[in-house]
């Protein structure tokens, strides 16, 4: 994926100060290595971590340590929570048949996607009233509880609802609030820890013409930014034909899965919106018939 198709890179994005800042602060690197790193990094057109990892002054875990101290101490602090739905049938009831379908569709995810590098993925539907929001909430947390440092985004912003599902405050700080300008940096507006290994970014207050700002480049530009800190984002979407937003999305991640529901979807309504998703730009991964 690159940014110059107007889609979300792997993570090659320009460098950003706050990582170098982290590894300053954590004593990881300094002031003379971070000069090394900056000339090395011009020289060979990478970002600063992967310049500083190249160079052999830190390794992996460093950077994940960075990382991480960068993400907590951006992220939203002190903001109230709730417990969190009976929905995430993985937490709730592990051992229904609910919950092992989403860790089966958890290991294809994994083997299909995180394997091969990419970094995003959009969970579309043609309709409303399928499942979307349940099954992205559920995979999110499924892929949390194996370790993989996950980011889910409720990039519904007219009716959503994963706040509701990981008890967090209703039309607190979200998407809408960075895309708004209301947040100057993305990371401003992610709940860190909801799970462990899991943060959610919520849709955010209300905002009036939210397809214009879904295609803005800030956007874009901060979802790179984000992506670079996770081992993969699920992002929520509205319903395919209410509006123009879930292709929106899905052109700027460059992947996306559909989900559909035994006897409610039909099969032409997929078909039609997966001849959508290509031509905004986005991969069809596969999809998911729900009965649930």
């Amino acid at each position: 994926m690159s940014v110059t198709d107007g889609t979300v890179s792997d993570g090659r994005v320009a460098p950003d100060a706050p990582i170098r800042d982290a590894l300053l602060r954590l004593g990881l690197l300094t002031d003379e290595e971070s000069a090394r790193v900056a000339e090395h990094q011009a020289e060979r057109g990478l970002d600063f971590d992967q310049a500083a990892v190249e160079l052999g002054f830190i390794g992996v875990d460093e950077l994940d340590r960075a990382r991480d101290q960068l993400i907590n101490s951006l992220a939203l602090q002190q903001t109230q929570r709730r417990a969190v739905s009976d929905e995430l049938v993985v937490l709730s009831d592990p051992v229904s048949a609910k919950a092992e379908s989403i860790r089966l569709l958890r290991t294809q995810i994994i083997a299909q996607h995180i394997k091969p590098g990419r970094r995003a993925i959009a969970f579309v539907a043609p309709m409303d009233a399928v499942g979307c929001s349940y099954l992205v909430a559920n995979v999110a947390a499924a892929l949390s509880q194996i370790g993989t440092k996950t980011l889910l985004v409720d990039g519904n912003l007219r009716s959503p609802r994963i706040d509701q599902i990981f008890g967090l405050a209703a039309n607190g700080p979200g998407l809408s609030s960075y895309l708004t300008l209301k947040a100057a940096r993305p990371e401003r507006v992610v709940h860190a820890n909801v799970l462990p290994n899991l943060s959610v970014i919520t849709a955010g207050p209300p905002v009036a013409r939210p397809q214009e700002l879904l295609s803005s480049t800030r956007f874009r530009d901060g979802m790179n930014t984000l992506l670079r800190e996770y081992d993969i984002a699920l992002f929520d979407t509205p319903a395919a034909n209410s509006c123009a937003d879930a292709l929106t999305i899905s052109g700027v991640i460059g992947y996306a899965v559909i989900i559909a529901r035994r006897n409610r979807t039909f099969v032409a309504d997929v078909a039609t919106l997966a001849q959508q998703l290509a031509a905004a730009r986005s991969s069809v991964l596969g999809s998911v018939l729900s009965e649930f």
